[in-house]
Parts: structure tokens; C-alpha cells; sequence
């Protein structure tokens, strides 16, 4: 690994302030909540398929997490292009991806469970075989993608070890598949999904609450079903909308040397908040464990 700690550039040295600033409590909130969740995980003895989907978004979360303490020393003390960065930058990239397909998985999972219990019932016994299925197809599938472009991350497209080089633009093939196929489909999932549970509840709720056959307990709990849903939805756009919006502006912006553009910083910035799904995920683990260990008691 070559280092290149003395140099420093004075015109991006707010950004890299930022870097240090906002990476470190991510690892240090995230490290924790993940083994923690991790540690959960392997106390339930009977998993359901929303646990296999879940656990495998926890292993992508965690996997990140794992490899961000090389991004928070790249900030203080810079390492030069190489084939450790294009490693690096691949599972940093990887991970995410598998996050957000497993994110419209589980979206889609909720939505057959709420609109078709009846189908969901006759698949019971193979609901957890379709399960993991899924979740090697998705670490299959974004394995491939990475390898497939992987010219474009290599040392000779890189201007430091986790920032490209600006007049070395991204295939238009990558970006396309980047944009379409790792946001524009999964998100379009999540919303038509999310929304579509979100309506289904609130008429059944209505509905029975008309014929006076439905529990103010329940009620809370369709309420607080609504909410996690409507949650999550919110999370997932937040976090990974603006990177796919950074890829376009830096993709369309004409290069200048010498100069630090608005989108690079735009980018930096979306990157950190696309990382924090890391952590926020956690919350999604912590609502599911909580069920299941408050059922068991």
C-alpha cells in the first residue's frame, strides 16, 4: 500500500475536513449497532424468510462498515492509486448495491405478504428456500455488474485511491446500468410496493372499524405497520437519490483542472449520506428483533 500522506491540497482542504468529520461517526455508531444486530441474529432458532432478507441486508451493512476505516485513513493520510484502491472502492460499491436491492426484496416480500396473505400462506414451506435463492442471485448479480465495468475503476482511472479522475469519465453503458438498473427499478419498486401495503392497511383498517369488529389494538398496530413502512420509504429515498443524481452531474459537468467543482463536493457529500444507511438500517433490525424476542417471551 503506498502512502502519499504529505501531500495535501489546499483548495480541497474543507472537504476532507468534512471526510474526517463525517465517516469516523458512521464506523463508530455502525460498528456496534451491526454486531449487535449480528449477535441477535444468531439467538433466533427458527428464521422466518423476513429474517433471511433481512440478514443478508445486515451482512452488506456490516461488510461496509468493515471496510470504512480504509476510507477514514485515506482522508488523513492519502494513499496513491492502486489495485488495493479498485478492491476497496468495489466493496464499498458492492455492498451498497446489495442494500438496495435487498432493500426492494423485502419491499416487495411486505407488499405479497399484505395484498395476497392467502398466496403467502400456500407458499409457507417454501418462503425461506426462495429466500436465500433471492439473496445469492442479488450478491451474484452485483458481483457481475463489478466485474463486468471494472476497467473503470482501475488505478490508471483514479485521481486518488477513492476519487476518480475527472477527465476519465464513466462508460455510458456503467452509468446507464448504474442509474437504471441499481435505482430507478429498485425504487420504483419500493414506491409502487410501499405505497400499494400502505393503502391495503388503511382500508382494512377502515373497513373493519366500520363493522366495530376491530381492536384498538390492532388499530395501533396497522398504525405503527403504516409508519415503519412510510419510514423506510423516506430512509431509502434520502439516502440513495442523491448519489445517482452526483453520477449524472459529474458525469454531464465539463472538466476543469486545477479547480474543485460543485460536483465533486456534491458527490463526496451524497457518498457520506448514502453510507449512513448503514446505520439507519440498524433501526429496521432493531423493530424486527424486538418482535420476535418479545414473542418468545
Amino acid at each position: 500500500m503506498d502512502l502519499n500522506c504529505s501531500v495535501v491540497n489546499n483548495s480541497e482542504a474543507a472537504l476532507i475536513l468534512f471526510q474526517q468529520v463525517g465517516y469516523t461517526p458512521v464506523f463508530a455508531v455502525g460498528l456496534p449497532l451491526n454486531i449487535s444486530a449480528l449477535w441477535f441474529f444468531f439467538r433466533i432458532r427458527h428464521w422466518t424468510s423476513t429474517h433471511i432478507y433481512m440478514f443478508n441486508l445486515m451482512l452488506a451493512d456490516f461488510l461496509l462498515i468493515l471496510f470504512l476505516p480504509f476510507r477514514i485513513f485515506d482522508t488523513f493520510c492519502p494513499m496513491r492509486p492502486s489495485e488495493f484502491c479498485t478492491f476497496l472502492i468495489c466493496v464499498h460499491y458492492s455492498n451498497m448495491y446489495v442494500s438496495i436491492f435487498t432493500i426492494a426484496v423485502i419491499s416487495a416480500h411486505r407488499f405479497i405478504a399484505i395484498k395476497f396473505p392467502l398466496l403467502t400462506k400456500a407458499l409457507e414451506a417454501r418462503k425461506k428456500a426462495i429466500a436465500k435463492i433471492v439473496c445469492v442471485l442479488i450478491w451474484m448479480m452485483v458481483m457481475s455488474i463489478c466485474t463486468s465495468f471494472l476497467d473503470n475503476l482501475r488505478k490508471d482511472k483514479l485521481r486518488k485511491c477513492y476519487v476518480h479522475r475527472a477527465d476519465r469519465q464513466l462508460q455510458l453503458s456503467f452509468l446507464l446500468v448504474l442509474e437504471i438498473v441499481g435505482y430507478l427499478l429498485p425504487i420504483a419498486i419500493i414506491t409502487i410496493c410501499s405505497t400499494q401495503a400502505i393503502c391495503t392497511i388503511l382500508k382494512s383498517t377502515e373497513a373493519d372499524g366500520s363493522l366495530q369488529q376491530f381492536e384498538k389494538k390492532d388499530v395501533l398496530e396497522r398504525k405503527r405497520i403504516v409508519a415503519i413502512i412510510t419510514a423506510n420509504m423516506i430512509v431509502f429515498i434520502v439516502c440513495f437519490t442523491p448519489i445517482h443524481i452526483s453520477y449524472l452531474v459529474s458525469y454531464l459537468s465539463p472538466h476543469e483542472p486545477g479547480k474543485v467543482k460543485f460536483s465533486s463536493v456534491f458527490y463526496e457529500v451524497s457518498e457520506w449520506i448514502a453510507t449512513t444507511n448503514c446505520c439507519l438500517d440498524s433501526v429496521g433490525y432493531y423493530l424486527l428483533l424486538k418482535k420476535v424476542f418479545r414473542a418468545k417471551s
